[in-house]
């Protein structure tokens, strides 16, 4: 790897106290130790160390009282489990995260041109006009996941947007316009988070992010609409059965 390529040492000390969280070396309630024994074990700056602290702090995982010292805290929730599975309600169903305190935000909801991955899986035109809608689901009341949804103009006509809030887009697309959907392909990929994905997410730019895509079908294998799901690499984990 290139120094270009390299995260700055105050990132990687921010994620190898993480981890050691994550994995139990540091555990809830406790005091972390001191900076200057940082400083001593990975062999960096003060300040490196405060920086390190900062985006830990920002994070969820410690808070710091003059006089006392830096303590881990309980986070806001544990990895949700995304299920893969031959099942679609089954991954729908661990998506939706629904044993967790949720809330579903519209954010936008427009008639746009579609973009060329968009067209390609609606086998549509490039610009072709289509619907279009983001939101952002919360967990316990931090943002969690990132979904924009597509799909044809005039299978949403008349649709009302506080739907949305309350019921998962398919079921809302299934009761307005009736169309059964009758298979789904799926398309699974880790990437970073950009400046728009970042800030909708509460990440850090270039963090982690799965990219889930589905197309979803109708019983003559004609696409109907597209769902994008960006899933915060911090907050979800990918958990299948292998039999033998």
């Amino acid at each position: 790897m290139s120094d270009r390529k390299k995260a700055p040492i105050y990132v990687q000390l921010a994620e190898t106290l993480q981890g050691r969280i994550e994995h139990d070396e540091y555990r809830e309630g406790e005091l972390l130790p001191p900076a200057r024994e940082m400083e001593q074990e990975f062999k960096v700056s003060a300040i490196t160390v405060r920086k390190a602290m900062g985006i830990l702090a920002r994070k969820g995982y410690i808070t710091a009282k003059q006089g006392v010292g830096t303590r881990v805290v309980k986070r806001s929730g544990a990895l949700v489990e995304l299920e893969l599975s031959g099942n679609f309600w089954s991954w729908v169903d661990s998506a939706l995260t629904k044993n967790l305190k949720t809330k579903t935000e519209v954010l936008d909801i427009a008639i746009v041109s579609s973009p060329s991955l968009i067209a390609g899986l609606l086998a549509k035109g490039e610009n072709t006009p289509v619907w279009r809608m983001k939101r952002i689901r919360y967990i316990n009341g931090q943002p969690a996941s990132f979904i924009v949804n597509y799909t044809n103009p005039e299978n949403m006509e008349g649709v009302d947007e506080k739907a949305f809030t309350t019921m998962p887009f398919l079921k809302v697309f299934h009761d307005h316009c009736g169309v059964v959907i009758a298979s789904a392909e799926q398309r699974v990929r880790a990437t970073v988070a950009d400046m728009d994905i970042s800030s909708k997410l509460g990440i850090d730019f270039g963090d982690p992010v799965f990219l889930v895509e589905n197309k979803y079908l109708d019983a003559s294998d004609k696409p109907i609409a597209v769902s994008c799901f960006h899933f915060r690499g911090d907050r979800y984990v990918y958990r299948t059965k292998i039999s033998f």
